[in-house]
């Protein structure tokens, strides 16, 4: 049984060392933050992204490298239909949903001010709607949520079919 833990606690040491000695090797990269978003009706849909160390001071232009595509009336656009275009963080590049932050956004057809959609087309009230955004998770957390739920799914089988086996 004494054998059972050092072997296990050499494991881990190893494994912890390995981990730490890789991490200094690989260069720090910022996240990519990905909104997506769309007004009430869900006429206008759409999504942009940004490096998380451009959100440092509050604002992400199109030279920080802003990436948005929309699609509105059978119509895509993009950053070069506003070369001006701008999000609105707070410093960690989070957008929270009407708090002033947001995209700033107006190609010939409609205004995106934060969170509010103008269709400069149609000056009644229907006009004027809500933005909303939802984060997208990034794909390496998702693969991390992945791997544990699975870690977890084997555990449980494992212990049940050892639990279930009979007894000599």
């Amino acid at each position: 049984m004494t054998d059972s833990i050092f072997n296990k606690l050499a494991a881990v040491t190893v494994g912890t060392a390995l981990i730490f000695a890789v991490g200094e090797t690989m260069p720090v990269q910022a996240r990519q933050l990905t909104y997506n978003f769309s007004n009430e009706n869900k006429t206008l849909t759409g999504t942009f992204s940004f490096d998380e160390t451009a959100a440092n001071d509050q604002e992400v232009t199109i030279a920080e490298g802003l990436k948005i595509f929309a699609t509105y009336g059978g119509q895509s656009y993009t950053e070069a239909n506003d070369p001006l275009a701008s999000v609105l963080t707070d410093f960690s590049g989070t957008i929270l949903n009407q708090a002033g932050l947001g995209l700033n956004f107006t190609p010939s057809t409609f205004n995106v001010y934060r969170n509010s959609f103008i269709d400069l087309n149609d000056s009644t009230a229907a006009g004027v709607q809500t933005i909303t955004y939802t984060s997208v998770p990034e794909p390496s957390f998702m693969l991390g949520l992945s791997v544990f739920g699975l870690s977890l799914f084997l555990a449980k089988k494992t212990a049940s079919s050892r639990s279930s086996s009979p007894k000599a």
